[in-house]
C-alpha cells in the first residue's frame, strides 16, 4: 500500500510515516498543495490531508480532487467541531481524524476506510434503519433520527459488528480517539443512553454486557 500524506507539521508526518512502516505502508510526505501539482494520484492507494496548509485550505484541494478522483482520502485537522466535520465528508471525505490522534486509531480508520471500498459499501441497513455512510446521516423509514458524529460513530461501530461483544474500551478508542485517555467514564454510558431514546422501538437492539460493553443483538 502506498499513501499520499499532505502535511506541513513534520513532527506528525515523520510519527506517521514511522508508524505505518511497520505494517509495510509506505507514505510519501508532502508539505504544501504546490509539491503536489504534479503528481500522479493514480500512483496512490489512499490520501492523507492536512486542512490547514500554507498554500491553500484542504477543503479546497478536496472539492479539486473530487472532480476526478474517487481515490480514498482521510482530513486531519485541529477543528473538530461538526460544521467542519460535514463539511469535509460532504465534500467527499471518507474519514475524518482531529488532532492530536492517535497512531493505532489513524491505522484502524485507514483498514476501516479500505474495508468499505473492498465491500462497495456505502449503507448499512437493519429492517428499516438505514445508515448513509458517506453523510454520516441515519434514518428510520426515511426519517432522519439527527444524531451527532459520535451517536453514529457508535450505531456504525455497533451495526458492523452485530451479535458481537464490544468491549467498551475498543469502543471508546474508535469513536473518541486520542480524546479517549480524557474522556469522562460515564461519556459512552451517556452517548449509549441517548442513542437508544432517539432509535425508538430499536434501541431495545443494543444491549448491555455487564463489564464488557455493549452488543447490538439480532434477535
Amino acid at each position: 500500500m502506498k499513501i499520499l500524506m499532505i502535511e506541513d507539521d513534520a513532527t506528525i508526518a515523520f510519527a506517521v510515516k514511522t508508524y505505518l512502516s511497520k505494517y509495510k505502508i509506505e507514505t510519501i510526505i508532502y508539505s504544501s498543495f504546490s509539491q503536489v501539482e504534479d503528481v500522479n494520484f493514480n500512483d496512490f492507494d489512499l490520501i492523507i490531508l492536512d486542512v490547514n496548509l500554507p498554500d491553500g485550505s484542504g477543503f479546497d484541494f478536496l472539492k479539486w480532487l473530487r472532480e476526478f478522483s474517487d481515490l480514498p482520502l482521510i482530513m486531519l485537522t485541529v477543528k473538530d467541531e461538526d460544521k467542519y466535520v460535514v463539511k469535509g465528508l460532504s465534500q467527499g471525505a471518507d474519514d475524518y481524524i482531529t488532532k492530536p490522534f492517535s497512531l493505532p486509531v489513524l491505522k484502524a480508520r485507514i483498514d476501516n476506510v479500505f474495508s468499505r471500498k473492498i465491500k462497495k459499501l456505502d449503507e448499512l441497513t437493519f429492517k428499516n434503519l438505514s445508515l448513509d455512510l458517506a453523510s454520516k446521516q441515519a434514518s428510520i423509514d426515511g426519517k432522519d433520527l439527527d444524531l451527532n458524529l459520535k451517536e453514529f460513530a457508535v450505531l456504525e461501530m455497533l451495526l458492523e459488528n452485530q451479535d458481537t461483544n464490544l468491549l467498551r474500551e475498543r469502543i471508546l478508542d474508535y469513536v473518541w480517539g486520542y480524546d479517549f485517555y480524557e474522556v469522562n467514564d460515564n461519556t459512552l454510558s451517556v452517548t449509549i443512553k441517548r442513542l437508544r431514546s432517539k432509535l425508538a422501538d430499536y434501541g431495545s437492539h443494543i444491549k448491555t454486557i455487564r463489564g464488557i460493553g455493549y452488543r447490538w443483538d439480532n434477535e
